[in-house]
C-alpha cells in the first residue's frame, strides 16, 4: 500500500521562515558590499587626484601663463608650482582642485580660484582639469602628521566648510620634488614641516569604512596607508 505523507504545516512555515532569512542576510551583505565599492571608487578617485598632480611636476606640464585677446595666442609654459587644493565649498561639496599656481595670480603659494566672469588676464591661478566633488554630508575627511609611529598621530584639522573654514594646499616645484604644505583655519595659516601628511577618508554613515592617504612630503609621492587612530 502506497503511504501519502505530506508535509505539516509547521514544516512549510519552518522552510519558508529559513528561507527569508538567508534571503534578508543575503541582500544585507550585498547592499554593504556595494556601499563599500562605492567608498573604495570614491578613495581611489581621491588618491588619483593627489597623485595627478605630483605627475604634472615630475613631467612639467605646459599650462597657459597667460592669457590673450584674439588673434594673439595664448602664452604658455611651466608655472612656478603646480598644486592641489582640498576645501569645502558653500554648497556642502568637499572640492579636490589640481592646479597651477602662476606668477600673474592676486597670490602666491595659494590657491586663487577663477572669478565669477571672464577676464582677459588671469588673476587666478590656472585650474588643470575638472575638480573632484565628494558629498560633504556624506565623507569626512582629516588632516593628520606623524613623525614615528601611529601613537605619534596628531591631528590638526578636518577639513569643514563656513563659518569654519578650513583647507589644504599643497605645492609641488616643478624644478625640485619636495613638496610645501599649508592649510587655513580661517585665516590662520597652518604651514605643516612634518615629514608625512596623513589625509583620512570616512564615511560618515558607515564609519567602518575608512581609508587614508600617506603623503611623504619631501618626495610628493602619495599612497594608500593604514588607518591612524
Amino acid at each position: 500500500m502506497i503511504s501519502k505523507k505530506g508535509f505539516t504545516l509547521f514544516e512549510i512555515l519552518l522552510v519558508v521562515t529559513i528561507m527569508a532569512i538567508i534571503s534578508i542576510a543575503a541582500l544585507t551583505s550585498t547592499v554593504s558590499i556595494q556601499k563599500q565599492f562605492v567608498f573604495i571608487n570614491t578613495f581611489k578617485s581621491l588618491l588619483s587626484k593627489v597623485r595627478e598632480v605630483r605627475f604634472y611636476a615630475v613631467t612639467q606640464k605646459s599650462v597657459t601663463l597667460k592669457e590673450n585677446t584674439a588673434p594673439t595666442p595664448n602664452e604658455e609654459g611651466i608655472p612656478s608650482s603646480y598644486g592641489v587644493h582640498i576645501n569645502k565649498n558653500s554648497q556642502n561639496q568637499l572640492t579636490v582642485t589640481v592646479f597651477a599656481d602662476l606668477l600673474t595670480s592676486t597670490t602666491q603659494n595659494e590657491f586663487d580660484p577663477p572669478p565669477s566672469t571672464p577676464f582677459p588676464l588671469y588673476t587666478s591661478d590656472y585650474t588643470i582639469g575638472a575638480p573632484l566633488t565628494l558629498d560633504g554630508t556624506k565623507y569626512k575627511l582629516e588632516v593628520f602628521t606623524k613623525q614615528t609611529s601611529a601613537a605619534n598621530a596628531t591631528s590638526l584639522f578636518e577639513i569643514t566648510g563656513t563659518p569654519a573654514a578650513t583647507s589644504l594646499t599643497l605645492l609641488y616645484p616643478p624644478s625640485e620634488i619636495k613638496i610645501t604644505a599649508s592649510g587655513k583655519d580661517g585665516a590662520e595659516v597652518i604651514m605643516i614641516t612634518d615629514p608625512y601628511i596623513y589625509l583620512r577618508l570616512t564615511d560618515t554613515a558607515n564609519t567602518q569604512f575608512v581609508k587614508t592617504i600617506q603623503i611623504f612630503r619631501r618626495s610628493g609621492i602619495a599612497e594608500e596607508s593604514q588607518n591612524i587612530t
